[in-house]
């Protein structure tokens, strides 16, 4: 038997020269019953559009794996970057909070220095100040009493001295007097100190060249005793 010659449809199909009859007597002929060639062909059918249905949903579940992939990937990078930020963030506002702490603490600590320092030198102009009105105390009565030049060179020797850490301790003002008034009180030692000039004439000197500057001194460290710490610094 002559094999079958087949064409290409305009449709683009292909088809037997022969029509379905001429087919169906082939398959007669050949002892086929074209009920079974009929199911063959619709089980070759069917398991072509099975084919087809299981590539297609290997395929999706392939795309629906790389992109559950890919989404859980970038939720694991998105978690990292916030788990990173949330960490820079604590340390920063940690760093920030140390600082602020540590500032305080600082303020504290000059603060409480600046109140140190301010006590221990009212208490230090204070004695200052004490000891150099106690000199110039003694160094009067020893004037008045009309005692020699060698006893009240000692007093202005000692005054000299206390009014040199006057000087030191401040303020300005306090220091120029008290160092004024152990010159004067050398200028009236030299001038009516000792026996030889009487009474009346030591007080005025005293009087005269010493009680103003003594005045002035004792209005400045009222001043001082009073104002307020911060000018301590002058």
């Amino acid at each position: 038997m002559q094999p079958c010659c087949l064409t290409r449809r305009s449709d683009g199909a292909s088809c037997s020269v022969m029509d379905l009859t001429g087919i169906a007597a082939l398959v007669a002929l050949a002892g086929i019953p074209v009920s079974v060639l009929v199911a063959h062909w619709q089980k070759r059918t069917a398991l072509q559009q099975t084919h087809a249905l299981n590539q297609a949903a290997r395929e999706s579940a392939a795309a629906a794996h790389q992109a559950a992939l890919a989404q859980a990937e970038a939720g694991h990078r998105a978690a990292l970057e916030l788990q990173a930020a949330q960490t820079a963030a604590s340390h920063r506002s940690a760093i920030a909070l140390a600082a602020a702490s540590h500032q305080s603490a600082l303020e504290v600590a000059r603060a409480q220095a600046r109140a140190e320092r301010d006590r221990w030198l009212l208490d230090a102009r204070r004695a200052s100040y004490d000891r150099f009105r106690e000199c110039l105390g003694r160094f009067r009565i020893a004037l008045f009493r009309g005692m020699d030049k060698e006893a009240l060179d000692g007093i202005t020797y000692d005054m000299h001295s206390i009014a040199h850490e006057v000087r030191g301790i401040g303020p300005s003002e306090a220091g120029a007097l008290a160092r004024d008034i152990n010159i004067r009180c050398t200028s009236v030692t030299r001038l009516v100190g000792g026996p030889g000039t009487t009474r009346e004439e030591r007080e005025e000197a005293w009087s005269t060249w010493i009680t103003p500057l003594r005045e002035q001194f004792s209005e400045s460290v009222h001043n001082v005793m009073t104002r307020e710490p911060v000018l301590f610094d002058e």
